[in-house]
């Protein structure tokens, strides 16, 4: 950078004087501009939102081990939930709010849980097994710190034959602000 200094005596050189100092007024500011523009500090890039939710298709059976493949979404802001694995990979540390709802279908059970990098960090259970005539529903939701690249997704808690009804089934996220 450099500065233009100019010393003004009397009356005619107000006109030079007041363009030197505008000149140098404008050089500064590009300047900050610039180094503002470059600086990740001083101008964080906005945060993407991550979003999603996703039902299953149609009805399905879940062989225990298996995750869960919820294939109609319905949003997927951010694109971080697979429908083709079932699995939602954090694009970025932080803390996230997860969802997922179960309709066993008459005479069944679905014991859902939510698992991260593999170790369940939530559950509920769907037991209709005594019935066979009426479904039974359940839900659950958590709030966990994630790091960036950790992979969420739903098998049943108990590694059990789950079956579950439809668009009655489903999961769903979103990264907190």
């Amino acid at each position: 950078m450099f500065y233009i200094y100019a010393t003004v005596n009397g009356d005619c050189n107000r006109g030079i004087a007041t363009r030197m100092i505008k000149d140098q007024l404008k050089t500064l500011e590009n300047s900050v501009n610039m180094a503002v523009d470059d600086n990740s500090c001083c101008n964080p890039k906005p945060k993407i939102p991550v979003a999603f939710h996703a039902e299953l298709g149609s009805n399905r059976i879940y062989k225990g081990g298996s995750v869960w493949v919820f294939d109609n979404v319905v949003t997927n802001v951010g694109n971080a939930y697979n429908p083709k694995t079932g699995k939602f990979t954090t694009p970025s540390k932080g803390i996230y709010l997860f969802n997922w709802y179960t309709l066993s279908n008459p005479g069944k059970v679905s014991h859902a849980g939510l698992y991260v990098n593999g170790k369940m960090k939530g559950r509920q259970a769907s037991n209709n097994q005594g019935n066979d005539k009426k479904y039974i529903t359940a839900g659950s939701s958590i709030v966990l710190a994630l790091e960036k690249g950790d992979l969420v997704y739903i098998m049943d808690a108990h590694g059990r034959t789950s079956d579950v009804k439809s668009s009655w089934t489903a999961f769903g996220g979103v990264q907190q602000g």
